[in-house]
């Protein structure tokens, strides 16, 4: 299973003495492994001719000078390198995409079974024959199973925007009303993206942990819609 986005806490880099205590150089070079780590399952051999490229080091010398200072923040063992809180980050992204998973399928399967509750097959022999006098009521019965079933989809349509949008502004506060309807035009976006199948039902995790992301920032729903810009293709008024 591949995951690309993992919760990356930017106040636990701010607060580790060790972090802080870094050189520029030890910190460049801290950060580019970590995210390497987090997008290469949690795993990256030690091959210090290698790391001194990704980690744009004048030459392995460098590399390995720089790794003597930050080789306590990993854990290496016969030459692969790992890092405790990137195992631990990618753990529960793995445990939070199977538990959507598995929530999408039986949501589906309940929704299956609702539109093929009640239905009967027109080989059987216990079909009643249809009759002039009947085929009105029939249909009239066809129609009335029809609208229930859209109305019930519908309905769970409109619930899941409104969690979703409530979700989005108890974690950034809206400061005025054209706020609010940013956040209702965004939440409209991921609904009809996901009616054309541009998106499933992963993408309002996925767009509330960008939420999270920029309501430590100074203009938080700016840089919200930065980030959905930049990862999702989002425009304003579309």
């Amino acid at each position: 299973m591949k995951i690309k986005y993992v919760q990356l806490e930017s106040e636990a880099f701010l607060t580790d003495l060790d972090y802080i205590v870094m050189s520029h150089a030890e910190r460049s070079v801290y950060c580019t492994l970590i995210f390497y780590l987090t997008s290469n399952n949690g795993k990256c051999e030690y091959k210090p001719s290698a790391l001194s490229k990704l980690c744009h080091c004048e030459n392995v010398e460098e590399l390995e000078e720089i790794w003597q200072g930050i080789s306590k923040k990993f854990q290496t063992r016969n030459g692969v390198i790992k890092h405790k809180r990137v195992t631990k980050e990618l753990r529960r992204a793995k445990q939070f995409v199977q538990r959507q998973r598995k929530a999408g399928l039986a949501s589906a399967r309940k929704r299956q079974q609702r539109l093929s509750h009640g239905s009967t097959d027109v080989t059987s022999p216990l079909q009643p024959t249809k009759t002039k006098g009947n085929v009105n009521e029939e249909e009239k019965r066809v129609n009335t199973n029809t609208y229930t079933k859209e109305q019930s989809l519908s309905s769970s349509n409109s619930l899941r925007a409104l969690s979703f949008n409530e979700a989005l502004i108890s974690i950034i506060k809206p400061r005025n009303q054209s706020d609010r309807t940013c956040f209702r035009n965004i939440t409209n976006w991921l609904m009809a993206g996901c009616a054309r199948g541009h998106f499933n039902n992963e993408i309002f995790a996925r767009v509330l942990d960008y939420a999270r992301e920029a309501s430590t920032g100074r203009n938080p729903a700016a840089v919200f819609i930065t980030l959905l810009k930049k990862e999702l293709g989002y425009r304003l008024g579309k």
